[in-house]
């Protein structure tokens, strides 16, 4: 069988070494930053004519009035409605309930995940300047006009803060002065101690670096994302563009003499019908009259994705311009967009700033109860102030002309004046009203029901009724809250969590539920996950505090019943049910009436005041301990007299031996062993002392249970 032997073919020479590729060169790279800043103002720009109808419609401009003598009154269904959920939306988001809570990827991490939910919330909610007049801005956009914008960015602070001190010798202003924030030190003699060593007067300056989270709404005009963008992550570019003043750039690190390239006369959006409507007086000011460095230069901060070292994978790059040129000053990577969008009524599958808002379900409500009522009001009028038919030559014009009440017309016949009957037709067109009110009703769930009972409305119809009215309204408004949650609030709590890892880089304290604590972010995991705490169709405030109050009262029985340590409910649980009551009445803060027991620590206990009985009793224990002491005492006075006695004798004997043994040394002319003899009396010496020892040990034993 043959045997197959594979043949190899010779590898080919590598004539050339692969290269990295080159990066994209300035030019290249400068125009296509521009085209897509050029498209995206274009397109916001076109945007902002929906933007202006909406503003409009919700001022009560529109719809215009359109003949002169006619009436022009306007129905407020826009500004009606907005107004109407506006109110329940600030309370589900800065209500006692914290909604956004940091979710951990296991047992380990629960309580950095408390940690983490505190210490961002705090950091938004209270320490934020004006975070409720921004995010009601933020909501009042989305409402009005589809979308609203909040950017969030880490802002690098520097304080300077001068200190004196007196008194103090050199090694103490040295130790002073080692400090890495002390920028400068000043020192001035002040005399000398009593032992001669100098002492100064000290001056020192530090130089405090630190940061601080900013959040701000933006106007809609100032915020640039592409067209074709589904998402903020996802887009080409997203920019915010504003006009900013040569000194603003000054301070920002820019070049003054790049700077004066690109400031000019132009007025800030002059072409922006949307900000035009919004600053009508914006014509009439004239930016050449200003000083030199308050002249606006138009400055765009881009986020774009873009392979600009031709590695074949696009980057997230921060890209900042200066002029209508769109002129490259600033490139810097980044990890994130720090822009996030509201909108209360998304469009799957469409533009990032698409969706509807409550103007697009309201305005030709608006519109028709508006033509309805306008008709109404002229037909009213002319019912009230009928036509008048006058015979030319005999009648006084101004007397006919005068609408003064009262006022007489001078004629000269009676048939020269003739009033034309017009009767009022208005309330035929009245139900038509109501029955747009039931239309704009079902489109956004607001009703006169969900807002406040009336009498009428709480004579006329039932409690099912009502109840159901005021769900249906709730159950909307918590719709546009869990979205203005799942796609604003958290993409922007994300954010801030990564924010805050980046940049505190040392320990600090921070109060957290009343309780000063450490922070230290810099173990925590910034990719943790979100929960939206905000139930949708979970009934009323009312109907909640009526379920945790039937639920505490199960766990109070069982705790009863079984125990505070039973597999069932503990105090923890109870403690959390007690909480919520507590949100729900309204008070952010639980341990102003009840102590978490994860945090109680019970009093050093204190002595039992003993009974007279048990104090008898202690006397006579000390009695008795006493007197055995005192026995003690007195036999180890007579063991040690015993053994002086018998050391003596001791001695006594010891002695005459050594005589003894001298003179039977001295008669027998002998050697006797004295050493043995000497020995065994030591023996004898130690066996007694043993034996007294033991006695004694025998005699405490029996007192010693006595005491």
């Amino acid at each position: 069988m043959p045997v197959y032997t594979p043949e190899f073919e010779e590898s080919p020479e590598i004539d050339e070494i692969e290269t990295a590729p080159e990066e994209m060169d300035e030019e290249e790279f400068q125009g296509y930053i521009s085209r897509l800043l050029e498209d995206s103002i274009q397109y916001c720009d076109e945007l902002s004519t929906d933007r202006v109808t909406a503003s409009k419609y919700y001022s009560g401009h529109l719809p215009e009035q359109e003949d002169e003598g006619r009436s022009g009154a306007t129905s407020y269904d826009t500004r009606d409605t907005i107004n109407a959920i506006l109110p329940a939306l600030m309370r589900v988001f800065f209500g006692a309930n914290k909604i956004m809570q940091f979710t951990p990827k296991g047992p380990e991490d629960v309580q950095m995940a408390e940690q983490c939910t505190e210490y961002i919330n705090n950091l938004i909610l209270e320490k934020q300047p004006n975070f409720f007049t921004t995010m009601m801005a933020v909501f009042k956009d989305a409402l009005i006009r589809r979308t609203g914008v909040l950017k969030y960015w880490h802002e690098e602070t520097e304080e300077v803060k001068s200190h004196n001190f007196s008194g103090l010798d050199e090694q103490q202003a040295q130790i002073l002065a080692g400090d890495d924030d002390v920028e400068s030190v000043e020192m001035e003699p002040s005399g000398q101690t009593a032992e001669g060593i100098p002492l100064f007067n000290v001056t020192l300056t530090r130089r405090i670096k630190g940061g601080d989270i900013k959040i701000e709404a933006l106007p809609p005009e100032e915020f640039l994302i592409s067209r074709t963008a589904k998402s903020v992550e996802s887009a080409d570019i997203v920019a915010h563009r504003s006009y900013k003043s040569v000194s603003d750039l000054i301070a920002l690190g820019y070049d003054q003499d790049e700077i004066e390239e690109y400031a000019g006369t132009e007025e800030s959006f002059s072409n922006n019908e949307e900000y035009i409507n919004r600053h009508s007086d914006s014509a009439a000011r004239h930016q050449g009259s200003l000083e030199p460095s308050s002249r606006k230069v138009l400055y765009c901060e881009s986020y774009v994705r873009i392979d600009k070292d031709q590695d074949n994978y696009s980057e997230l790059l921060r890209v900042c311009t200066l002029g209508t040129t769109h002129n490259v000053v600033n490139v810097i990577p980044t990890d994130h967009i720090p822009f996030v969008l509201f909108t209360p009524d998304p469009q799957p599958h469409t533009s990032a700033i698409g969706g509807a808002s409550v103007t697009d379900v309201v305005a030709d409500i608006q519109r028709i109860k508006s033509a309805i009522l306008r008709n109404v009001m002229d037909s009213l009028v002319m019912a009230v102030n009928p036509r008048m038919m006058v015979q030319e030559g005999a009648v006084n014009m101004k007397d006919v002309l005068n609408t003064e009440v009262g006022s007489i017309i001078r004629a000269k016949n009676p048939s020269a004046v003739t009033q034309l009957s017009m009767p009022f037709v208005g309330q035929a067109a009245l139900p038509i009203l109501g029955m747009l009110d039931e239309i704009k009703a079902s489109r956004t769930g607001i009703t006169k029901v969900s807002q406040g009972l009336d009498v009428e409305n709480l004579t006329s119809t039932a409690k099912v009724g009502i109840d159901a009215g005021v769900k249906a309204a709730q159950a909307h408004i918590e719709l546009i809250a869990r979205i203005f949650a799942e796609t604003g609030l958290k993409p922007l709590y994300k954010g801030v969590l990564k924010l805050v890892c980046q940049h505190q880089d040392r320990e600090k304290m921070a109060r957290l539920r009343n309780q000063w604590v450490p922070i230290d972010p810099r173990s925590w995991d910034a990719d943790m996950d979100l929960t939206v705490d905000i139930p949708l169709g979970g009934g009323n405030d009312a109907e909640k505090m009526g379920f945790l109050e039937n639920i505490m009262k199960v766990q109070d029985a069982l705790l009863q019943r079984l125990g505070p340590e039973n597999p069932i409910v503990n105090l923890r649980q109870h403690y959390q049910t007690l909480s919520r009551i507590v949100s729900l009445a309204g008070f952010q803060d639980p341990s102003m009436f009840f102590t978490d027991p994860a945090q109680y620590q019970p009093p050093p206990q204190q002595p039992k005041e003993p009974t007279p009985e048990e104090e008898y009793i202690k006397i006579q224990g000390q009695k008795v301990q006493a007197d055995a002491q005192n026995d003690m005492g007195k036999l180890e006075l007579e063991r040690e007299k015993m053994l002086r006695l018998d050391d003596r004798e001791k001695d006594r004997i010891e002695s005459q031996a050594q005589l003894s043994l001298m003179d039977m040394e001295a008669k027998y002319n002998t050697q006797m062993d004295g050493a043995k003899i000497k020995a065994v009396m030591e023996r004898d010496r130690e066996e007694m002392k043993q034996n007294a020892a033991m006695l004694q040990a025998q005699l405490a034993q029996q007192n010693l249970p006595n005491a």
